[in-house]
């Protein structure tokens, strides 16, 4: 049996109304096809899906098990994750932004700046941890080279002198 890998899919906004569903913001605004999803973790804890439906805000989500608004309400904040096996296949140049994890990011120049220890979420935007602090805004990338596993920046003058 293949080992499960979750993907990291949005957090549990609050609870909605009193039978216990929740409403999940997915990190991804564009995201698609949670409402597929037959599990979801949430925290540390797998949960079968019992109804899931896609809603201006997010997924409206019932959770087997969460059959109230207190019960939903206690998982509010919680990150949720998904089985990437279960989420849709992505297109061409798309890529989960945890795949973007070891890649080199170099500047429009081909200058090296680091590579991507992890990302960070910041609000609206994700956030590239690079090794040694640097933190650029996914807004910042011109270009993902997947065979090369390397990530184009442009970013603003002194953006990297600022850790120096």
């Amino acid at each position: 049996m293949e080992a499960l890998q979750l993907l990291a899919v949005g957090r549990v906004a609050r609870a909605h109304g009193i039978r216990g569903r929740v409403l999940i913001a997915p990190y991804n605004a564009e995201s698609q096809g949670l409402e597929r999803v037959r599990q979801l973790w949430v925290g540390e804890t797998r949960f079968e899906v019992d109804r899931a439906e896609r809603v201006n805000l997010g997924y409206l989500v019932a959770l087997r098990g969460v059959s109230d608004r207190n019960q939903a309400d206690a998982l509010r904040g919680q990150e949720v994750r998904a089985d990437r096996a279960e989420l849709p296949p992505l297109d061409e140049g798309e890529y989960y932004a945890v795949d973007l994890v070891g890649f080199e990011v170099v500047d429009v120049q081909g200058r090296p700046r680091g590579m991507v220890e992890e990302l960070e979420e910041a609000g609206a935007q994700d956030l590239l941890r690079l090794t040694g602090g640097t933190l650029v805004p996914m807004a910042f990338v011109k270009e993902v080279q997947g065979q090369e596993r390397r990530i184009v920046v442009d970013a603003p003058e002194g953006l990297f002198e600022l850790e120096e």
